[in-house]
């Protein structure tokens, strides 16, 4: 037997525990992507639509929250229902990364229901009133080019600390903090930056 062949087993051996250290890498690293840096998430509610549609796929930014509060605008995913305690990501910064790694893995967070994704209307201090479907932020009426518009009336409601006002922007077909109430700050996972797929819709969500 031949030096080259003896060292054929240790050869194979090697190339496998090489294979399977950087699958294990691979792994670690998407888990730490979604657990902190970006979360895939599917459309299954039309109360977005034209904006976002049915089965659309988002990518959802969680960084920037990690720097500001979510504001008036933006599109926002949530965990759903969001006064469920579970839903909440927990005040304690030591426990939190394996909250949210534990959410990646299906471990924590189990609410049984998907995310939502809405727009915020309002936030902590803000007072909202829908008259006819037209927007009034403060008393002043808000432009939302980007809306189905429904004729309802709502309010005036001042929304709470800590909480925000989000609606979908199909108003006529969206069950939003019109039924259900302000959303916690604490419940939400990120904002929806970037639809990927269909890839004839690629691109941020407009409004």
């Amino acid at each position: 037997m031949t030096a080259r062949q003896q060292g054929e087993p240790v050869s194979i051996w090697r190339s496998i525990l090489e294979l399977v250290a950087i699958l294990f890498i691979a792994v670690v690293i998407a888990i730490m992507l979604q657990s902190f840096v970006i979360k895939p998430v599917m459309v299954i509610s039309g109360s977005m639509s034209p904006t976002i549609k049915v089965g659309d796929r988002l990518f959802t930014d969680r960084v920037t929250y990690y720097f500001r509060k979510p504001r008036r605008g933006d599109i926002v995913v949530w965990r759903y229902p969001p006064g469920d305690p579970k839903s909440l990501n927990t005040n304690n910064l030591f426990y939190w990364p394996f909250e949210q790694i534990g959410e990646t893995l299906h471990l924590t967070h189990q609410t049984g229901s998907p995310p939502f994704v809405k727009r915020v209307i309002a936030t902590e201090g803000e007072t909202i009133e829908l008259k006819r479907g037209l927007l009034y932020i403060n008393g002043q009426r808000v432009n939302e080019p980007y809306i189905v518009r429904d004729y309802s009336d709502y309010g005036p409601y001042k929304v709470p600390k800590g909480k925000l006002f989000v609606m979908g922007d199909n108003r006529p077909n969206s069950r939003d903090s019109r039924a259900f109430g302000p959303v916690p700050v604490r419940a939400v996972i990120g904002r929806a930056f970037l639809k990927w797929w269909p890839v004839s819709s690629f691109g941020r969500p407009r409004g």
